[in-house]
C-alpha cells in the first residue's frame, strides 16, 4: 500500500466524525475506495461481513485466521475498527462484532450492481472525447507545475481554466498551509516561500500519497470553510465527488451542468490540478476524469500501476551513474536533491549519486530508503524487468552513507570537577551510577559527567552531601 499517512483510510481514521463518516456512506465511492486501500486480509473480512446478517459472534470471526495466523487477524480487527467499520458489542450474552450498517448496504450496491450512478447517465459527443494522450498530457502539465513551484518557489502556479468560470485554489497557500513551504520569517509574505523538509519528502514520495497529501489539505480548507459560514461545502460530498471521478470506469464523463452548485466549485478546482480536463462539445461543457483520478481512487494499488507504467525513465548503473530518459523539468529537479548532475541534455539527465549528493539529501530530511524507492518506482521498463531494479552496491552504499550520519549523537550533559574532597568525589560517582546517569568518569583529575536531565538530582546529593560532610 502506498503511504497510509497520506491516504484515504489515515484520513478517516484521524479527520471525520461519527455524523460524517455516516454521510460519506450514501454512496458506494468512498466504500470502493477504502476496501481497495486496505491489506487483504481486512478485506476478506469486510466481504465475508457484507453476506452475513451485520453481526458475527467473536468465536466465530476467531476461527478466520486459522491456527497460524492469529495475530494477523487481531491486527486487521484493530484496524478496521479504528476506521470505525467493525464494532465490538454484546448481544444474547456473547461477545460479537457488528459492521458498520451503511458501510455493509454500500458494499452490497457495488458487488451486486457497480457503480454506474449519478454522473454517467449521460454520454457524451463523439467530438467532446479526447484521446488518452491529451488527457495524460494534460494532467502532466498540471500536476508539474504544481510539483515545479514547489522545488523552486518561483514561476506560475496551474490554474483553473477560465470556461469553468470558477475562482482558482490559493496553491501557494495549499502548499504553505499543507506544511510543504514556510513562509519568509522575515517578511511572512506566502510570495517568498520556499521548501520546507517536508517538502523534499513529499517529492519523493509515489504519487499516490502526493496526490492525497494535497487533496486532504484542500478537504481541510473546505472543512475550515463550512464551520466559519464561508460556503466550503460538506465534506462527504467533496470525498464522494473526488472519489467518483476515478471509480466509474469506462462511463466516467461528466457534464458540468448537471453538477450542483458544491460540485461546480470542486470540479474546476480538480481541473487545476489535473484530475479533471474540461472539453466542449453538444452545447455543454464535459468533464474527463484523468489518470491522476484513477491513481486517487486506486488504493495506491491499481492506478499507481498505471501511472508506473507511464514514469518509468530512470536507470541506475553499479558503478553509481543515473540515467534518466525525460524532458520533465520535475523530473530533473527531484534527481538534483540526491544525485550529482554530470550532464544535462533535452532528453537526457546524467549523474552520480556520491557522497556529498547522497548526504545532502540526507540532511534534508530524506531517508535512504526513500532514495532507493524512488529510484526502484521510476525505473525504466528495461532496468525494472532486472532483478534487483536498483543494484545491490548502490542502495547498500546509499544506506551505509545514512548510518554514518548517527553514528555518534549529540547529547547535552554537565560536568563536575573541582570537588572539595575525595570522599565526595567517591559519594556522587556511586549515585550517578545508581541512577544509571554516569556518562564518563576521570578518578585522577575527580572530573564526572551526567546527563543535563538529571543535574537537579545531582545537585541535591551533593548539597546534601556536603552538609554531612561539614564541607
Amino acid at each position: 500500500m502506498a503511504d497510509g499517512s497520506s491516504g484515504l483510510v489515515a484520513f478517516i481514521t484521524s479527520g471525520i466524525t461519527p455524523l460524517q463518516l455516516e454521510r460519506l456512506f450514501v454512496q458506494p465511492y468512498a466504500v470502493v475506495a477504502i476496501l481497495r486501500s486496505l491489506p487483504p486480509l481486512a478485506r476478506h473480512i469486510l466481504l465475508r461481513f457484507s453476506c452475513t446478517g451485520g453481526t458475527v459472534s467473536t468465536a466465530t470471526v476467531s476461527t478466520w485466521g486459522g491456527s497460524d495466523g492469529q495475530g494477523k487477524l487481531a491486527a486487521a480487527l484493530e484496524e478496521l475498527e479504528a476506521l470505525r467499520l467493525l464494532m465490538q458489542a454484546a448481544c444474547k450474552g456473547q461477545a460479537v462484532y457488528t459492521i458498520h450498517a451503511s458501510f455493509q448496504a454500500q458494499l452490497r450496491h457495488a458487488m451486486c450492481s457497480g457503480l454506474l450512478v449519478g454522473h454517467a447517465a449521460t454520454l457524451p459527443p463523439r467530438a467532446a472525447v479526447p484521446d488518452a494522450a491529451i488527457l495524460a498530457a494534460y494532467a502532466r502539465q498540471q500536476w508539474e507545475a504544481l510539483l515545479l513551484y514547489l522545488v523552486g518557489g518561483e514561476g506560475t502556479t496551474p490554474v483553473a481554466p477560465p470556461e469553468l468560470q470558477a475562482a482558482s485554489i490559493d496553491i501557494r497557500g495549499l502548499l504553505v498551509a499543507a506544511g510543504l513551504m514556510a513562509k519568509d520569517e522575515r517578511t511572512q509574505r506566502q510570495m517568498s516561500a520556499g521548501i520546507t523538509q517536508r517538502g523534499f519528502q513529499f517529492l519523493l514520495a509515489d504519487l499516490y500519497s502526493q496526490l492525497w497529501g494535497v487533496v486532504r489539505q484542500y478537504l481541510s480548507g473546505l472543512e475550515a470553510q463550512a464551520s466559519d459560514g464561508a460556503g466550503g461545502g460538506d465534506l462527504a460530498v467533496a470525498i464522494n465527488f473526488l472519489l467518483c471521478l476515478g471509480l466509474q470506469e469506462g462511463c466516467n464523463v461528466m457534464c458540468h451542468g448537471q453538477l450542483g452548485n458544491a460540485e461546480k466549485a470542486i470540479a474546476a478546482h480538480m481541473c487545476q490540478l489535473g484530475l479533471l480536463l474540461p472539453v466542449a462539445g453538444g452545447g455543454e461543457l464535459w468533464l474527463h476524469p484523468t489518470r491522476l483520478a484513477a491513481v486517487l481512487a486506486g488504493g495506491g494499488r491499481g492506478g499507481e500501476a498505471v501511472a508506473a507504467q507511464e514514469d518509468g525513465y530512470v536507470i541506475v548503473e553499479s558503478n553509481f551513474r543515473v540515467y534518466a530518459y525525460t524532458t520533465s523539468a520535475v523530473q530533473v529537479a527531484v534527481l538534483r536533491v540526491f544525485v550529482r548532475c554530470d550532464v544535462l541534455l533535452p532528453n537526457l539527465f546524467v549523474g552520480t549519486i556520491t557522497r556529498d549528493s547522497a548526504t545532502s539529501a540526507l540532511g534534508l530530511g530524506i531517508t535512504s530508503e526513500q532514495m532507493v524507492a524512488f529510484l526502484r518506482q521510476h525505473a525504466h521498463p528495461r532496468a525494472a524487468a532486472r532483478v534487483p531494479t536498483v543494484p545491490s552496491v548502490v542502495a547498500d552504499q546509499i544506506r551505509l552513507w545514512q548510518q554514518e550520519l548517527t553514528r555518534l549523537q549529540m547529547h547535552s550533559a554537565m560536568l563536575y570537577d573541582k570537588f572539595e574532597s575525595q570522599e565526595l568525589y567517591i559519594g556522587a560517582v556511586e549515585h550517578a551510577r545508581q541512577l544509571g546517569a554516569l556518562l564518563f568518569r576521570c578518578d585522577k583529575r575527580m572530573q564526572l559527567a551526567v546527563p543535563a536531565a538529571l543535574h537537579g538530582a545531582m545537585r541535591t546529593h551533593l548539597q546534601e552531601r556536603k552538609r554531612a560532610l561539614g564541607l
